[in-house]
């Protein structure tokens, strides 16, 4: 049975259209390819960039970068790049908590989207230790998520709250808050879990 943030994430997905022709990047996308959970795209290319060894793989990568890395980009020669402003879109949907270096991949996401280039991109801000052990990393408040896309050179367009949608509400994250103690800013929603963003390549 799929989460409630899964089922949000898909619905979200489902209204996402890209214009015939494009070249689609899919970063992380072995797992579940984003191309057919997306509205159909006539004649677009996509290619899945992952790594060398995802955790679970239904679909080899086209190309295989760690994108935590310093220019991944190089080839042999380290003179040639490869994919520089190669895509019109790049999906990054569920990838970011795995990063331990995320303005580095925020970076390399923006070196290979050609100018005025559209990134859809999801973020966790409260999630439990997942799977594969020692790889899951990181979680992002609405401020850095703000400021990671801003400061590599992204503009957001559209920033979508997770929400858990409970009957009883968000009952377990307030009883942990308020039993330990914790002082919130009041600005920010306390039922936000997580942030589903379309930002453009500035």
């Amino acid at each position: 049975m799929a989460s409630k943030t899964r089922i949000q994430l898909e619905n979200w997905l489902k209204t996402i259209s890209v214009l015939a022709g494009r070249s689609v990047l899919d970063i992380g996308g072995s797992q579940l390819p984003i191309k057919k959970r997306i509205q159909p795209s006539e004649g677009s290319e996509f290619l899945i960039l992952d790594l060398e060894n995802p955790h679970e793989k239904k679909v080899d990568p086209d190309i295989i970068i760690d994108l935590n890395f310093d220019s991944p980009f190089l080839g042999e020669d380290n003179k040639t790049i490869f994919v520089k402003d190669k895509f019109d879109v790049a999906f990054c949907i569920e990838v970011s908590e795995y990063w331990w270096n995320p303005v580095n991949a925020m970076q390399n996401i923006y070196y290979m989207l050609k100018p005025g280039g559209i990134l859809y991109i999801s973020f966790h801000f409260i999630y439990p230790h997942h799977n594969p052990e020692y790889e899951d990393c990181l979680r992002y408040t609405a401020w850095g998520v703000n400021k990671l896309l801003k400061n590599t050179g992204f503009q957001i367009e559209e920033k979508i709250p997770r929400i858990l949608e409970t009957p009883q509400g968000n009952i377990g994250i307030q009883q942990i808050t308020n039993y330990e103690g914790m002082r919130r800013n009041t600005s920010i929603p306390f039922d936000h879990i997580g942030y589903l963003v379309k930002a453009i390549k500035g």
